[in-house]
């Protein structure tokens, strides 16, 4: 920010190039742009309440805990660590990490989030069995959403 109010306050700044590392930044100012112009003074409209943003597809709203639904009984939710895009498998059209009745420990991978390009492995933290779950494949979840339950007693079917 710092860098573009120094060239919006020199008036014989027509162009920058910034590189750092694998980032560059190229900001121009149109000719136009570089002489001084007078300042007009413009009266600031009422505040209005904005609409609230409509959800996309598969996009889940943050819950207070309040609201947000309680994990079953004996069981321990895993929670997102982090606000991004929920996967249940390593890629499309492959099986899921888990599902309901999988046995887990503490370090099986039971999903991914995926924030800024960036995948995630979410790990059970717990040992037992899978018991449902909070979130579906593609959501949009939240920070400290559950998304699955482990029942740390069960025990997967013999069968």
């Amino acid at each position: 920010m710092e860098i573009l109010r120094l060239i919006d306050t020199s008036p014989n700044v027509r162009k920058l190039t910034l590189s750092i590392g694998d980032m560059k930044i190229d900001l121009e100012r149109d000719a136009a742009d570089t002489q001084e112009r007078p300042a007009r003074v413009q009266a600031a409209a009422p505040p209005v309440a904005a609409p609230p943003p409509a959800l996309a597809k598969g996009q889940v709203t943050a819950v207070s805990d309040k609201e947000a639904a309680p994990a079953p009984d004996g069981t321990i939710p895993v929670r997102s660590p982090i606000a991004g895009i929920f996967y249940l498998a390593p890629a499309p059209g492959e099986p899921p990490f888990v599902e309901v009745g999988s046995e887990v420990t503490e370090d099986t991978v039971v999903g991914i989030i995926e924030v800024m390009k960036v995948m995630n492995n979410i790990r059970a933290g717990a040992r037992g069995v899978v018991t449902g779950f909070g979130a579906a494949n593609e959501d949009l979840v939240q920070f400290d959403q559950a998304l699955l339950y482990i029942d740390p007693n069960g025990q997967a079917d013999p069968s």
